[in-house]
């Protein structure tokens, strides 16, 4: 070895010497060529860095693909939506995974499927944290989040909030007793323009933003309403379009847009009578499970139609994509960017379902699975369609490839194995009164399922029953001369179908309206026989109760209500209304302090402080109460603080109170019974008598009203149409289901 370390090389030292210049340039050239190539390598990095694409992905709810201009609708309706095809990629097919709000979105933010991330209803279902929301993996590297969210059933309480530094979801009231529940497009594009407008841009953002107007019932505001005149649901679709076309400009406006993805698509779809479904939520047909879907911005081709089948559960790992990240891998959906670039992917089945009929109505499970051009349906009987040839799913095809239905059902069997190890369960969370409430003004209801397993075929048939979950939804909202007809038509279909707890409980609620206050209690009862774990139902139940003066059974009601209840202040509060009334002070004072004290001004619990103040004869310090707890949507806060102006002997302000009631609530016998009381008392005799008598004629259905017309007739010195208002408050009373 030393010798050869010590040997001239072949050519001697001149040699040597004349290379050495060349390789010295050389390697000159190949350093300066890396360094060169390192440079520009960094700044490419450093641009990416610095400014990878933001993400605004936008969710319609209820909008069905062959609405959309861009997918061949007519009359240019969607003028915003078709521009962002014209400059990005529409997907022709997309398959949601569930036709209901909450389940649907979960799966767009969480690239899973609802028996893996378990939201399988609205509202009674939360998204866990176990399953990381693309808000969440967006925010961890280091994305500023915001979301600006339509309605109720995608509030933060309900785990949508996840991930993001702002979410905006300030809902109005939809009808008087509702406490809000949804808000207007234009008002989701006024939050969303003034976040962008002012978003910082040391990082770049995702901003989710939900629009709910297409839903039922559909209301288009002017000019939309006048233009598509007798096309009410086609009026949303417009006025949405609209208002997310105002996004994209408020967008351009912040000089945001040309490095920000926006992805745009449906939740789900829309019956409009197709296979007898008139809204969504019960069938698993293509009208409510195919979606539109377009992806537009940085790295998209402009004008691309992509035929191939994709899914809403891609849509997490190809925002991912388009963003410069990779999904977990071991999420089922997949990364769309080839399809996006021109190549193919590998085909995938598709799972769908709809549990609402097994949850709600006691109807049997729909189970779906969609593998290439052909959509198997399970439930009471299956159903098999070629959507290539058969996009409107006319012809079933069940009978005639048995062995395709056999080999399909086995996948799908195989299939939730995968999504389910554990076997499929869903685990509601109990509605409160107020939660139902809310999804009733949107439409839905919150049923646990009662017993029994999810899967049963013997179960009756949402497909041949779903005109009954219409008829019933119909009814709900039905007003002045078309609620007897309506209340008549939930009777015959509660004898139609008497396992239904949804429609026992619609019929409670409809007779309590009417003022047939023993059917009330008798369709209560059977809806809780049928589904038990419902404290937002049983709480409506002991309240009624209550009104019937049946106190011991109000409170049974009540205590079970609480007990099912986390920790609700409505449910506590109406158990201590039923103990106030019931002279059981101690606990009803208990129970309403400990609710003051976390939440000092609701109105219940200050209305039930002062009821228990003027039980103790302390009607001047019972009014200050009752003024807090007075409301401007609840009629009867002004009545009950009428009563308390008259036990404090201030008769010109319980008049006023009284006459509030009645202004927002014409022919409410319960306030023209307290304004004739406060005008006999005022020295109005004449008035107050008319007053008096409008009330009694009424008829009114609750002893407390009858009682107050006694007072009144007391009053005016009227003692036998006092004695006999005393009499039909007992006969209420009295009364037993």
């Amino acid at each position: 070895m030393a010798s050869r370390k010590g040997r001239t090389p072949r050519g001697g030292a001149a040699a040597t010497t004349a290379r050495a210049p060349r390789r010295s340039r050389s390697i000159l050239i190949v350093l300066l060529a890396v360094l060169g190539a390192s440079i520009a390598g960094w700044r490419l990095l450093y641009r990416t860095s610095a400014a990878p694409p933001n993400l605004l992905l936008i969710t319609i709810d209820t909008l069905r693909a062959d609405r959309v201009g861009a997918y061949g609708a007519g009359s240019g309706r969607t003028p915003a939506l078709d521009a962002l095809a014209a400059r990005g990629v529409r997907f022709e097919e997309t398959q949601t995974a569930v036709p209901l709000t909450g389940p649907s979105h979960a799966t767009i933010l969480t690239g899973t499927y609802p028996p893996t991330h378990g939201v399988r209803g609205n509202v009674v279902f939360t998204l866990a944290d176990t399953h990381p929301t693309l808000a969440t993996l967006l925010k961890r590297r280091g994305y500023h989040t915001a979301a600006f969210v339509g309605a109720y059933p995608v509030a933060a309480a309900f785990g949508f909030g996840q991930g993001f530094e702002t979410f905006d979801e300030e809902f109005h009231e939809t009808s008087p007793v509702d406490q809000g529940a949804e808000r207007r497009a234009n008002e989701v594009a006024d939050a969303a323009g003034r976040w962008l407008a002012a978003a910082p841009t040391d990082a770049p953002f995702f901003a989710w933003l939900h629009f709910y107007d297409p839903h039922a019932p559909y209301s288009p505001p002017s000019p939309y309403r006048e233009q598509f005149a007798g096309q009410p649901y086609e009026g949303e679709v417009a006025f949405t379009d609209a208002q997310i076309g105002r996004v994209l400009d408020a967008l351009r406006a912040a000089g945001r847009d040309a490095n920000t993805v926006v992805m745009a698509l449906a939740d789900h779809g829309e019956g409009l009578g197709d296979h007898g479904e008139a809204t969504h939520a019960v069938l698993t047909y293509q009208s409510t499970m195919r979606v539109p879907f377009i992806v537009a911005g940085p790295g998209v081709p402009a004008s691309r139609t992509i035929k191939t089948r994709v899914a809403t559960i891609d849509v997490l790992p190809t925002a991912l994509g388009l963003l410069g990240y990779e999904a977990d891998r071991s999420l089922l959906g997949r990364d769309l960017r080839p399809l996006i670039n021109g190549r193919e992917v590998a085909g995938d089945p598709f799972y769908q379902e709809s549990l609402f009929g097994r949850l709600n109505c006691h109807w049997a499970t729909l189970r779906g699975w969609v593998k290439d051009d052909w959509k198997l349906m399970t439930g009471a009987e299956p159903e098999l369609y070629n959507l290539a040839e058969d996009p409107g799913e006319l012809r079933n095809l069940a009978a005639s490839q048995p062995d395709r239905v056999k080999r399909m059902t086995e996948e799908l069997q195989r299939g939730m194995q995968r999504l389910a190890p554990g076997g499929d369960r869903a685990q509601p969370r109990p509605a409160s009164a107020e939660q139902e409430e809310r999804l009733r003004s949107l439409g839905y209801t919150a049923g646990s399922g009662g017993s029994g397993p999810l899967d049963d075929p013997s179960l009756p048939d949402p497909r041949t029953h779903v005109e009954l979950y219409d008829r019933l939804q119909a009814a709900t909202v039905a007003q002045g001369v078309a609620l007897p007809a309506a209340f008549e038509d939930v009777q015959r279909i509660t004898r139609l179908d008497p396992n239904n707890p949804f429609a026992f409980g619609t019929l409670a609620s409809m007779a309590y309206r009417h003022g047939s206050l023993r059917v009330a209690a008798d369709a209560f009862a059977r809806a809780l026989e049928l589904d038990p774990d419902r404290p937002g139902v049983r709480q409506n139940y002991g309240k009624l109760l209550r009104e019937l003066e049946r106190y011991d059974d109000s409170e049974r009601e009540l205590r079970l209500a609480v007990a099912q209840s986390d920790d609700d202040s409505r449910t506590r509060i109406s158990l201590a209304e039923t103990l106030a009334a019931a002279r059981k002070d101690s606990e009803a004072e208990q129970l309403v302090d400990a609710v003051l004290a976390k939440e000092p001004k609701q109105p219940e619990a200050l209305a039930v402080k002062g009821r228990l103040l003027l039980a103790h004869g302390r009607a001047t310090d019972a009014v200050p109460y009752f003024e807090k707890a007075a409301v401007a949507s609840d009629p009867e806060s002004f009545i009950v603080l009428a009563r308390a102006y008259l036990a404090a002997g201030d008769v010109a302000r319980a008049r006023d109170a009284a006459g509030e009631a009645l202004r927002r609530s014409p022919a409410h016998p319960w306030a023209m019974a307290v304004l004739g009381t406060a005008l006999v008392r005022e020295g109005q005799r004449a008035a107050g008598l008319d007053y008096l008598e409008r009330a009694f004629a009424a008829g009114p259905r609750r002893p407390m009203v009858w009682e107050a017309l006694a007072e009144g007739f007391d009053a005016a010195n009227e003692p036998a149409r006092a004695a006999a208002c005393r009499k039909q408050a007992a006969a209420v009373s009295l009364s037993r289901p």
